[in-house]
């Protein structure tokens, strides 16, 4: 049986829950058995991550908590034509264009179909040539095919004299390394895009980067209806501002969804549970911040939900700039362990089991 974490770990974690919340290792233990059994998957690592051992939780609002190793059957209601769709994101970028949905449009791609508008890279030379004397630096770089911001790199300028690249966080590559590992053939299609320039005022509590969203929207009625989110915060040098429950040294906040108003902000969870009241690298509070252009925000995740009704639940980033709220992207099967810690409750509520036909997950 996967129990999420190795036996001494889990002592390890109930003696330090057991000094923080003064709930006792054996009742810990039972919860977990007990979660265990109801089947919505959680396992020890989660039940720590998510406190669930914290005493103001009830029996019922700990079950509607679900884990990672059920997502197949959370994610069973989704239609596979749009699964694949959202899943490519130059086949997205074409989705948010035939449809007038604000999104950063593609400036160019390696080894994919030819797309209107989109310079096309199929060699190592090809894609050195467009860095050396198209890229309007700097540019944004991703797979087409990635999760939680692995791969996305923001690529600063180009140091022509010494032949590199100069990233976001510092760092520097060789252009022609650069080329021959994302132009080679059979290499995975890596895709361009201009960088967003933050809301003024996102900017001022931030610097100049920018942090999205995530609505997770659910689009099984005749309308659809907001039912989570929380925003990503970068910090320090990261590159992109998904948070992976704080390893990335990025933040969460959540947020009033009424408002778009921050209630608190997260810098780690679990037992090392941190919340925070300034951003690390501005010093600016984060009291009283309401997200601008909030409600063009919600309304264009819900139109961008209507015409895409082959998928139940959405999963949106959304980026707060200059230009007003622009979709980065959707995610047919979304990271939910974020969409609950940002609600401070479980996915698996009554509503949420509608889309399962009152069945169990």
């Amino acid at each position: 049986m996967n129990l999420g974490l190795p036996l001494d770990q889990i002592v390890k974690s109930a003696r330090k829950a057991k000094a923080q919340s003064g709930r006792g290792i054996i009742a810990q233990i039972w919860d977990m058995i007990r979660l265990r059994i109801y089947g919505h998957g959680i396992t020890a690592d989660l039940y720590y991550d998510l406190r669930l051992f914290e005493p103001r939780l009830s029996w019922r609002q700990k079950t509607e908590y679900v884990g990672s190793w059920i997502k197949p059957k959370l994610y069973r209601v989704q239609g596979s034509d749009a699964v694949a769709l959202f899943n490519d994101k130059l086949k997205a970028a074409a989705f948010f264009q035939e449809n007038g949905i604000p999104s950063p449009p593609v400036l160019a791609a390696t080894h994919a179909p030819a797309v209107a508008g989109v310079v096309s890279l199929n060699s190592p030379g090809q894609l050195k040539a467009w860095l050396m004397e198209q890229a309007p630096y700097p540019v944004f770089s991703k797979p087409a095919v990635s999760y939680r911001g692995y791969g996305n790199i923001l690529i600063r300028s180009l140091d022509r004299a010494g032949g590199t690249l100069v990233y976001g966080n510092g760092h520097s590559s060789s252009i022609d390394d650069f080329a021959d590992l994302h132009g080679a053939p059979g290499k995975p299609t890596l895709i361009f895009q201009d960088v967003l320039r933050p809301h003024p005022d996102m900017q001022s509590l931030i610097g100049d980067r920018i942090a999205t969203a995530r609505f997770m929207v659910l689009n099984d009625r005749p309308k659809p209806e907001l039912y989570r989110v929380g925003l990503r915060i970068p910090a320090g040098t990261s590159m992109v501002d998904n948070f992976r429950g704080g390893a990335s040294g990025n933040l969460l906040a959540r947020l009033d969804p009424e408002t778009g108003r921050l209630r608190d902000v997260l810098a780690a969870i679990g037992l090392d549970w941190q919340s925070v009241t300034h951003h690390p690298d501005t010093g600016r509070p984060f009291a009283d911040f309401t997200i601008p252009d909030w409600d063009e925000a919600v309304a264009l995740v819900l139109r961008a939900s209507r015409a895409a009704p082959g998928l139940k639940i959405h999963s949106w980033d959304v980026a707060f700039t200059d230009a007003g709220p622009m979709l980065i992207e959707d995610n047919p099967a979304g990271d939910f362990v974020l969409v609950q810690l940002a609600a401070d409750r479980g996915l698996a509520t009554p509503r949420f089991m509608e889309l399962y036909g009152g069945e169990r997950i």
